[in-house]
């Protein structure tokens, strides 16, 4: 007769369970381009930093093609405070004068960027910070004048990208691009994202937030979590005004993205401990898969 098996035993089967089931879809991933949006709200703990920054450090060690583009808008918001400038807002856009500009550098190229890219190295994938205004990586245009340097995405200029990625390498991306007179402008995070992953021609387009996913009715008693949705179906959201003010750049973003080319997008709760590698690596994933049909 088998002996019973110890709790030991039983714990090591059950990460076997987790391999046997992740590897084929390592095996799909490999090689695949796959852009993440590393959200300032989902940023908030340092655990939780760590946590993704290992998760990204393993995407890559498996042979996915990682690019990660941050926002920082809590980080900004906070360091502003503490130099005695006021956050000011216009339809979710950041009025962003010669000051928030500089405040906008300071919080993403010096405190968020180093700091994922830190981590990750540190979780054991060479990451490299870059800009927007890195080899003209980001060309933008002026959304109004009475907002300051804020901008739209133009153009995407991908070659440092794909150099980066060629060489083995996980580029984190900060949102700050260049102005057709040479101006820094700062942009919406999400908006980026959707642009880097269309330039790329990127096999998946992933938004880590701070809420679980898309929901319908969203604040109603019949609110309910779409665990998977089409872009056909996002767009009636959007020309419907069904969505919450803070998804809006994200569902628009993932709807041109598909209009680029782009094949698949998530929608995933940050504060969720390794919810890339449960989207990913799992049969059942988390969140909300956006499909073309």
């Amino acid at each position: 007769m088998t002996e019973p098996l110890t709790d030991r035993a039983r714990a090591a089967q059950a990460k076997a369970r987790v391999l046997r089931e992740a590897l084929p879809w390592i095996t799909r991933w490999a090689g695949r381009t796959v852009v993440i949006k590393y959200g300032g709200n989902a940023n908030a703990g340092d655990a939780l930093t760590e946590t993704f920054a290992a998760d990204v450090a393993l995407m890559h060690s498996v042979g996915l093609r990682v690019v990660v583009v941050h926002g920082g808008g809590p980080q900004i918001s906070a360091l502003s405070v503490r130099l005695g400038l006021r956050p000011t807002f216009v339809n979710g856009l950041r009025v962003t004068d010669p000051q928030t500009l500089e405040v906008v550098r300071m919080a993403l190229l010096g405190q968020v960027n180093p700091q994922l890219v830190s981590m990750i190295c540190a979780a054991g994938a060479p990451a490299v910070g870059v800009c927007g205004t890195d080899a003209n990586l980001i060309e933008a245009r002026e959304v109004d004048p009475a907002l300051g340097a804020v901008g739209e995405v133009e153009a995407v200029d991908p070659r440092v990208l794909r150099t980066l990625l060629d060489d083995g390498a996980v580029p984190v991306v900060a949102t700050v691009g260049r102005g057709p007179r040479g101006q820094d402008l700062n942009i919406n995070a999400d908006t980026v994202a959707g642009a880097v992953a269309t330039s790329l021609a990127a096999d998946n387009l992933i938004y880590l937030t701070n809420v679980a996913g898309l929901y319908e009715d969203f604040g109603t008693l019949s609110s309910s979590l779409l665990s998977e949705v089409s872009v056909e179906r996002l767009r009636k959201m959007l020309a419907a005004g069904e969505l919450h003010t803070g998804m809006i750049p994200k569902i628009s973003s993932i709807v041109s993205a598909f209009d680029g080319g782009v094949t698949q997008a998530c929608l995933l709760d940050g504060r969720v401990e390794h919810a890339l590698l449960l989207e990913i690596f799992t049969d059942q994933g988390i969140g909300t898969l956006v499909t073309r049909s």
